[in-house]
């Protein structure tokens, strides 16, 4: 699976209009608030200084441009929900991430290492038990810490920060924390430019 997300979400809101998923509730209306997080506030971040215009139309929808894709689905209290990325190929960047109402499970993918100070985040396997669950590294397949990594290609399974700085996944609890992480990252690859 690989899709612009606004038809993905467009189907969603057809396939669940009239009933009654309170996970997915807003008002009267179902909505998920994931998805105008990502396609509103954290594509902002992601997409700053590339005019809206310039970016690639939400095919089917010509009025609708790029935000993010999604890449694969999950379940999390009986609603089906997107696995999410935001790629900047120009920049060698890419963030593949899933809510599911309790925490984000976010895969960083860059060609370069990531340098921003990232202290605050869970950077490494949380014990020593864990890390001897991989002595040669993580492998795909297999949740670590709180990575689960429902609904994620293998291919963005990834263990910490410490292991590789390339290529990591880690678990943020809150969209304010998701926020901070692309910010801070898109701040220190923007000034590489």
């Amino acid at each position: 699976m690989n899709e612009h997300l606004q038809p993905w979400y467009d189907r969603w809101l057809a396939a669940h209009k009239g009933t009654d998923l309170i996970y997915a509730k807003s008002g009267d209306d179902v909505r998920l608030q994931q998805v105008h997080f990502v396609r509103d506030t954290l594509a902002g971040v992601f997409w700053a200084g590339v005019p809206y215009d310039e970016r690639q139309p939400a095919l089917p929808r010509d009025d609708c441009r790029e935000s993010a894709r999604v890449v694969g689905e999950h379940h999390s209290k009986s609603v089906l929900l997107p696995v999410y990325s935001l790629e900047r190929p120009d920049l060698g960047l890419r963030f593949v991430m899933r809510d599911n109402f309790y925490d984000w499970n976010v895969s960083v993918v860059s060609e370069a290492p990531v340098t921003t100070d990232l202290r605050g985040f869970p950077l490494d396997y949380w014990n020593d038990e864990e890390r001897k669950r991989f002595p040669d590294g993580y492998k795909p397949g297999r949740s670590w810490g709180y990575c689960f990594f429902q609904g994620f290609p293998e291919d963005v399974q990834f263990g910490p920060y410490r292991e590789n700085p390339r290529r990591f996944s880690m678990c943020v609890r809150s969209d304010y924390e998701l926020y901070t992480l692309v910010w801070l990252i898109m701040r220190d690859r923007r000034k590489v430019e």
